[in-house]
């Protein structure tokens, strides 16, 4: 589809009765995500490094959604992969290995049985979950299955310390000091979420967004993204989805304190841009 094919679906009808759900149009639209919404060579070291001391000889692996790239590294023979995503789409169109490696299944009710995993990885996947509720009963989740010892190993999308407005992201889109649509994402996002519990409602990323630049074609012609990047964004219109960000500080709390049953091994921030909103922990389970 050419460029201005995309902006006239933009502005059509097209959308009328598409599911609240986006990970049907995001993984349809896979291939125009990028670092940091996913991982980055810098971020594929650190679970490396991290999952050297999960277990000796090859694990049984659990990765908490379908990310190709963790999914090709270059795993001891006779490792035991399974991945587990809630979406079909994601399911069909993303993941790359074999149909008996993965299960559609709730991440916070795992049927699997009690010990069943060495290493359980997930790529920015926490914050997909209530904030604390869904979060905790993931920690509870993983504890269960994850043997004595085992390790748990997540990149985290985390707010920054010093919070910023929407406008202050907007602004910065337009003087052309946002890399990418996938950095937008994740800084107005951010920008918009007042707390952790209430979240942010991703229909209202792309509000804002579409309120502040409703031309993709100007926008691209002004900062150089290709209009299909741009409209990338689009897989969030409507969606009633919501992302829960937490800061380390919160994340470990969960996972060490309450529901607790972990500890944290190691902590590796990236030094890419926006690096420091997604760093790597290892959690090992007491």
């Amino acid at each position: 589809m050419k460029p201005d094919e995309l902006v006239a679906q933009q502005h059509s009808g097209s959308h009328a009765g598409r599911e609240h759900d986006h990970w049907p149009e995001l993984a349809r639209r896979w291939d125009l995500s990028g670092p940091p919404l996913r991982v980055a060579p810098e971020d594929l070291r650190a679970y490396a490094e991290a999952s050297a001391a999960a277990h000796a000889g090859a694990p049984r692996l659990l990765l908490l959604g379908v990310t190709p790239e963790l999914y090709r590294m270059p795993w001891p023979a006779g490792t035991d992969f399974l991945a587990v995503d809630r979406s079909q789409a994601m399911i069909d169109l993303v993941w790359p290995g074999p149909r008996d490696a993965v299960r559609r299944e709730e991440w916070t009710a795992l049927p699997l049985p009690d010990g069943s995993r060495d290493l359980a990885l997930c790529d920015g996947g926490f914050h997909l979950l209530t904030h604390p509720e869904g979060q905790a009963q993931l920690v509870e989740s993983l504890h269960r299955v994850l043997s004595q010892g085992g390790l748990c190993v997540l990149r985290l999308f985390v707010p920054p310390k010093e919070p910023e407005s929407p406008d202050d992201v907007l602004r910065d889109l337009r003087a052309g000091r946002i890399a990418s649509v996938n950095a937008l994402k994740l800084r107005l996002g951010m920008a918009l979420q007042r707390g952790p519990r209430e979240g942010v409602r991703l229909g209202a990323v792309w509000d804002a967004f579409q309120r502040a630049e409703p031309d993709a074609s100007d926008l691209s012609a002004r900062i150089g993204w290709p209009v299909e990047q741009i409209l990338s964004i689009d897989a969030y219109r409507g969606s009633t989805g919501a992302y829960h960000f937490v800061t380390v500080d919160q994340a470990a709390d969960l996972f060490c304190r309450d529901p607790g049953g972990f500890r944290v091994e190691s902590l590796r921030v990236p030094s890419y841009a926006l690096g420091e909103r997604c760093p790597v922990i290892a959690l090992r389970r007491d």
